[in-house]
């Protein structure tokens, strides 16, 4: 893998990286909170054949978009520029707040610059995944894509907490489908 270009994103704070990798244009978008470095990587899914061997779906009555979509993998960034060796991300207090909120700023970067028809992604679920969690992972990706408002209690207080905001602009839908086990999402215009 080689870094075809390099640039700092002034607006959003991030540092973007262009490479090529299976074939398939990527994105690295580097971030710091909290002491960790965080890569955002977005592997352009142009071919819709492609799209689907990897195992993703469109939602039911929406055709694949012209414009093609956008593969959305997020990790520690070790630095290595090695993709695929995948960790499980660690938050404390409000560090998973503006964590996730930084991955949304680049994929709003990336939307807004490429033009992408949406993107996808694949949580993962269960297991070593959600230990010490409050809520899975997956619910938390329901909350922030706006697919779940119920109203949350406090595990301690049983008061209740406030209901959290979607993180996509309006232009953007969240569409979820469960295949295997898996909860995979699709973010569209």
């Amino acid at each position: 893998m080689r870094i075809e270009e390099e640039e700092y994103l002034d607006d959003y704070r991030l540092r973007r990286k262009k490479f090529i990798y299976d074939r398939r244009v990527h994105h690295s978008y580097v971030f710091s909170a909290g002491h960790q470095f965080y890569t955002v990587i977005v592997g352009s899914l142009v071919d819709e054949d492609i799209f689907t061997r990897i195992g993703y779906e469109m939602p039911n009555g929406i055709p694949f978009p012209g414009n093609g979509m956008a593969e959305v993998y997020f990790d520690v960034f070790d630095g290595t520029d090695i993709s695929g060796d995948f960790r499980l991300v660690q938050f404390a207090g409000l560090g998973s707040a503006i964590v996730l909120q930084t991955v949304s700023l680049a994929l709003i970067s990336h939307f807004e610059t490429f033009n992408v028809g949406g993107f996808v992604f694949q949580a993962a679920a269960g297991g070593v995944v959600d230990r010490g969690r409050s809520i899975s992972l997956e619910e938390t990706y329901d909350y922030i894509f706006g697919l779940k408002n119920e109203p949350r209690y406090n595990q301690h207080t049983g008061l209740p907490k406030k209901i959290p905001r979607s993180l996509l602009p309006e232009e953007l839908r969240a569409y979820k489908h469960v295949v295997e086990g898996r909860a995979c999402y699709a973010i569209l215009s």
